[in-house]
């Protein structure tokens, strides 16, 4: 018997997303984002302070990361479903985000950067601060959780992670300072719209949300 081995075969009927219109909105967003002055040095000096700040960003998920993964080893903590929202819900995409933006961030500010590259840091950005708006509260659900023998730890956790938050805050400060309000605004819509469509289209092939 024949067995198809192509792991997206199921995939492959279904009716894809219609995104016309969201491909209008964009080009016409794009048309004012490749305005960006990607090449000009003030532009990518910019860029190199959004970098270090955001490897702040990176060294403080880093960090809280290492210490609550500690709770997947214990056998007290292991099986709590906070534990797994805490890193499913918030950690991993996290991750993605700060990894993104800071990625993003160095191209720009080593002139390897496209004007596009700009939407995608700045988006990935307020995904950090959106993301951990719910976070303080899912570590709380994790402290009771867990019990009192590990609260420290959970404490120590968001210890570490809370430097995220101002060096993102000042990151984006800096990013909309380096662009005319024109082209601002007109990144922030780009964000807005990707963001849609990633959720339409992961919702179309049954993946769930969309980071």
């Amino acid at each position: 018997m024949y067995y198809y081995s192509d792991p997206y075969y199921p995939y492959h009927f279904r009716q894809q997303t219609d995104l016309s219109q969201a491909n209008q909105k964009m080009r016409s967003l794009l048309s004012t984002i490749q305005q960006i002055p990607v090449h000009s040095s003030s532009f990518q000096n910019s860029m190199a302070t959004v970098v270090r700040h955001l490897q702040v960003v990176s060294r403080a998920l880093a960090l809280g990361c290492g210490m609550s993964s500690e709770f997947r080893f214990l056998p007290d903590t292991w099986g709590l479903r906070e534990l797994h929202i805490v890193h499913a819900n918030y950690l991993t995409p996290l991750s993605y985000h700060v990894f993104s933006a800071l990625g993003a961030a160095e191209l720009l500010a080593t002139g390897q950067g496209r004007a596009p590259h700009f939407p995608l840091m700045i988006g990935c950005m307020n995904s950090i601060l959106r993301l951990w708006s719910n976070l303080p509260g899912a570590l709380a659900d994790l402290r009771r959780a867990a019990g009192q023998q590990y609260a420290s730890s959970v404490d120590e956790a968001e210890r570490l992670l809370s430097p995220m938050v101002p060096s993102t805050q000042q990151a984006l400060s800096i990013s909309q300072s380096a662009v005319s309000p024109a082209i601002w605004q007109a990144s922030l819509h780009a964000t807005h719209l990707a963001r849609e469509v990633r959720q339409n289209v992961a919702q179309s092939v049954s993946q769930g949300s969309s980071y």
